[in-house]
């Protein structure tokens, strides 16, 4: 019985350290950003909820023209300072990793003073 105790013990313990909600982001509240977009086009979607910046990740072209209205454009270059991350909220479309979603405050430029959700991947910390 104590073995089995044990091996129900370290399941639960498993599936707890596997679960998103235990994993760690890759930045943190407090940490100052410039935010640059990835590709060719530096800016970056600035969104009004975490919930349209995963929907827009996983939509169709039809969906997307949509949502964009709900979305403010940061040039690249603007700096920011992280006030939340939810680590691996987002599903970049033809990504096979998850990506954080950062809730930022603009310190720098036309947002300064705005606040909205990123993606981590745009964001990238000031040395």
């Amino acid at each position: 019985m104590h073995k089995v105790g044990c091996a129900l013990v370290f399941a639960l313990l498993a599936v707890i350290a596997a679960s998103p909600a235990r994993a760690s982001c890759g930045m943190h509240a407090g940490e100052q950003v410039v935010l640059f977009g990835a590709g060719d086009d530096p800016m970056v979607l600035l969104w009004d909820s975490r919930f349209r910046l995963r929907a827009y990740h996983l939509a169709s072209f039809d969906e997307i023209q949509a949502l964009l209205p709900r979305a403010l454009l940061a040039s690249g270059g603007t700096r920011a300072i992280v006030l939340s991350c939810i680590p691996r909220y987002v599903q970049p479309r033809y990504a096979l990793t998850l990506d954080d979603a950062l809730y930022v405050r603009i310190l720098s430029g036309a947002l300064h003073g705005r606040s909205g959700w990123i993606i981590g991947s745009d964001a990238h910390v000031m040395h």
